[in-house]
């Protein structure tokens, strides 16, 4: 219901703007986190270059954390930002994003698996778009009855096999739809970017106790106790990064980073990095990206999609991660009283379990 409703504001909106007049352009969303902007890279640059040569202009947009990143990492397209819980939450955002997206562009595509009607299926209706494409989509993120509403404001929509796939060969299923194949290996990264901050002199490796999400958190006190076991074992310095300062600041072989680093300083930080310790979340797949050993903590919501990654692909990573009855929840925990919680499958997994998994990438 509210996805119909928003539709139908969108539709006010449109009816306001008139086709506007430029050169040819190409839309692409990719607008979840900056793992899936990872795990779609080979298809975005794909994409980029397939529009260049047909005289298409690309735009890419992604969330607004993303936009330098993507600058740095898509060229030559165009970048721009939408936060997808803005979209769906404040009314005024909204109707400027669709103003600015009305009548824009000669294709629109929609590569994600997670298709939303109030999301990418409205941002695609606004594009105006001769050709717009895009996935069939996960039934977690879809209803029938919304299929039914939004499947026809598509042109051309590409299957997707109900088995479960991980991201890679999701983003290579799609692409394989419009005979444009890519690779099913990490999208890799340069990590010879520039930061505003000096890399540490001495020997060092990075922790990132953040995810999306607290449900998603290994509990901080781990990853603290964790952390401070290989600095002494290693004799290396524990690099701690993330949105906010950890409270560390003044402890020995610890440096607290949390709240300085930016997103597209991240490839240059991780890339000299001997080790990173993390959640299944977008350091995870940087630190893939980047080919640097890469320790995480994954819990079952979304297990099989995000991690593990294939074993054919010998990556020098571990994911430690339970795999509960209730797994494939997508996150709608039944186990915890508040969603400020670290989930059940997650809290329960040992420190001494990284350190292991570390000692055997290393």
């Amino acid at each position: 219901m509210r996805g119909a409703c928003l539709l139908a504001l969108d539709a006010r909106t449109l009816r306001r703007q008139h086709p506007v007049s430029s050169p040819p352009q190409a839309a692409f969303f990719c607008l979840h986190g900056l793992g899936d902007l990872l795990l779609g890279g080979h298809a975005l640059a794909k994409l980029i270059t397939h529009a260049r040569a047909q005289k298409l202009a690309p735009v890419l947009f992604v969330h607004p954390h993303h936009i330098e990143f993507a600058r740095r990492n898509f060229p030559p397209a165009e970048v721009h930002g939408i936060d997808r819980r803005r979209l769906t939450h404040d009314l005024p955002y909204r109707a400027h994003i669709i103003r600015r997206l009305a009548n824009r562009f000669s294709l629109a595509v929609q590569p994600t698996y997670n298709r939303m009607l109030r999301i990418e299926d409205s941002l695609m209706r606004a594009t105006g778009a001769a050709q717009r494409i895009g996935s069939s989509g996960n039934p977690m993120f879809i209803l029938p009855a919304e299929r039914r509403l939004t499947d026809r404001l598509y042109t051309r929509l590409i299957p997707q096999a109900a088995s479960p796939f991980h991201e890679l060969d999701r983003y290579a299923e799609f692409m394989d739809g419009l005979q444009l194949p890519i690779s099913r290996t990490p999208w890799l990264v340069n990590p010879e970017q520039p930061t505003s901050l000096p890399r540490p002199t001495t020997p060092y490796f990075i922790v990132a106790p953040d995810a999306s999400h607290p449900m998603r958190s290994w509990q901080r006190d781990n990853f603290i106790q964790t952390a401070r076991h290989i600095a002494r074992q290693r004799q290396w310095t524990a690099l701690f990064i993330g949105r906010a300062p950890h409270g560390l600041a003044n402890e020995p072989g610890i440096l607290d980073w949390g709240g300085q680093t930016q997103i597209e300083e991240l490839p240059g930080l991780l890339g000299a990095a001997k080790l990173i310790l993390c959640n299944d979340s977008g350091v995870f797949h940087l630190g893939i990206a980047l080919g640097r050993p890469t320790v995480a903590v994954g819990g079952g919501g979304l297990p099989g999609r995000y991690f593990p990654y294939p074993a054919t692909l010998n990556l020098r990573t571990e994911i430690i991660f339970r795999s509960p009855p209730c797994r494939g929840c997508n996150w709608n925990c039944i186990h915890t009283r508040c969603r400020t919680q670290t989930a059940p499958c997650m809290a329960e997994i040992d420190p001494q379990e990284l350190i292991a998994a570390a000692n055997r990438l290393l």
